[in-house]
C-alpha cells in the first residue's frame, strides 16, 4: 500500500528590511535513503533548469520529527497530532518559515527514494512543489513503524531561504546509545542458569524498531566484537546476539531494556561476557565497556 498526500504550500510577505533570525541546530544527519531522496529531488530539479536545494539542519530535524511521529502514532496528514501545521513545525525547529516560502511533501508505503520522487512527479500538487523556483533549502526524513498502516513514512520540508545551519554529515547514521544500568554479576553451579538485564538509553535521533531491518537494536558480544559464545548462550537469538529490546519500539530519549539468560559451563572458573549495542546492517552503538563476570563454582 502506497500513498501520497496533497502538499501544503505557504508564502509569507517579505519586507525589504526583514531580518531572518539566527538559529542554532544540531548538524543534520542523513542515512543513505534520505541522502538518496535529496539527490533524486535535486536531479529532477536540475533536469528542469532549477537551482540545487541545500540541506538545512532545521528543516531536516523538522522532517525527521514528522516522519517519526506519523510512524509511531500511525497516521498520515500534514497536521501533526499536536495540532501544528508544517509551517509551525518548521518554525519551532528554528527555520524562518513564516517569513519565506515553505512547503511540505509527504509519502507513505514507499521503500525507496526513487519511488517516492516518482510518486510526487506523477501528482500535480507535489510536482508543483518539486518545480517551485522559489525554494532554496530542503530537509528530509523517513521513519518506519512495524505496527503502522504504511510502515515507511517520508517527509520533505522545503524553504525559500538557506538558513544559518546547513552543515550536514552523511556518515552519522542517527543511532546512538548510552549505558543506563545493568544487573549484577552472578555466581552459578555448572549447568545452572541466570537472567541478565541491560538498560541502554537511545541518545540518537532515530528510533529502534523490532522487525525493521537496519533499525532493530540488539546487544552483541564484544571484547572481541561478534565472538560467538555458545558455552554461555541459553536461548539467545544466536551465539553472538544475546537479545533485542523487550519492547517493540524505543524512541529517542527513551530507555531500551535487554534481557537474556546465561548458562554456566561445566568447567569451573570465571567467565567474562562483554556486550555492546548494535543495529545489525547499519552500525555498532557506542562502546560503554559493558561486561559481566560469571563465576562457575
Amino acid at each position: 500500500m502506497q500513498r501520497l498526500i496533497t502538499t501544503i504550500l505557504a508564502l509569507a510577505v517579505l519586507g525589504s528590511g526583514l531580518a531572518i533570525p539566527s538559529t542554532h541546530a544540531d548538524a543534520a544527519a542523513l542515512d543513505s535513503s534520505e541522502a538518496g531522496l535529496v539527490a533524486e529531488v535535486n536531479a529532477f530539479r536540475a533536469s528542469h533548469g532549477l537551482s540545487t536545494l541545500v540541506v538545512s539542519d532545521t528543516l531536516t530535524n523538522a522532517a525527521k520529527w514528522m516522519s517519526t511521529d506519523m510512524a509511531v502514532n500511525d497516521y498520515f496528514a500534514h497536521q501533526s497530532l499536536d495540532g501544528r501545521s508544517p509551517t509551525s513545525r518548521m518554525a519551532d525547529f528554528g527555520y524562518p518559515s513564516r517569513s519565506t516560502w515553505s512547503g511540505e511533501n509527504l509519502a507513505a508505503g514507499y521503500t525507496s527514494a526513487y519511488e517516492v520522487v516518482q510518486g510526487w512527479i506523477n501528482s500535480p500538487g507535489h510536482y508543483a512543489v518539486l518545480t517551485n523556483p522559489n525554494y532554496r533549502a530542503v530537509g528530509v526524513g523517513r521513519a518506519y513503524g512495524a505496527a503502522s498502516s504504511y510502515k515507511w513514512y517520508w517527509t520533505a520540508d522545503f524553504g525559500g531561504v538557506v538558513d544559518a545551519a546547513t552543515t550536514v554529515s552523511y556518515f552519522d547514521k542517527g543511532f546512538h546509545a548510552r549505558w543506563e544500568g545493568q544487573s549484577p554479576n552472578v555466581t552459578l553451579s555448572p549447568g545452572q542458569s541466570a537472567t541478565l538485564v541491560l538498560a541502554l538509553r537511545n541518545t540518537g535521533y532515530r528510533g529502534w524498531y523490532q522487525g525493521s531491518p537496519g533499525q532493530q537494536a540488539y546487544i552483541g558480544t564484544a571484547a572481541p566484537l561478534d565472538r560467538p559464545r555458545p558455552e554461555l548462550a541459553l536461548n539467545w537469538i544466536n551465539a553472538s546476539r544475546p537479545a533485542t529490546t523487550t519492547t517493540p519500539y524505543v524512541g529517542p530519549g527513551q530507555t531500551g531494556w535487554f534481557q537474556f539468560a546465561v548458562r554456566a559451563p561445566s568447567a569451573p572458573g570465571v567467565y567474562r561476557l562483554g556486550v555492546r549495542g548494535v543495529i545489525d546492517g547499519t552500525t555498532w552503538l557506542e562502546d560503554s565497556g559493558v561486561f559481566w563476570t560469571i563465576t562457575v563454582r
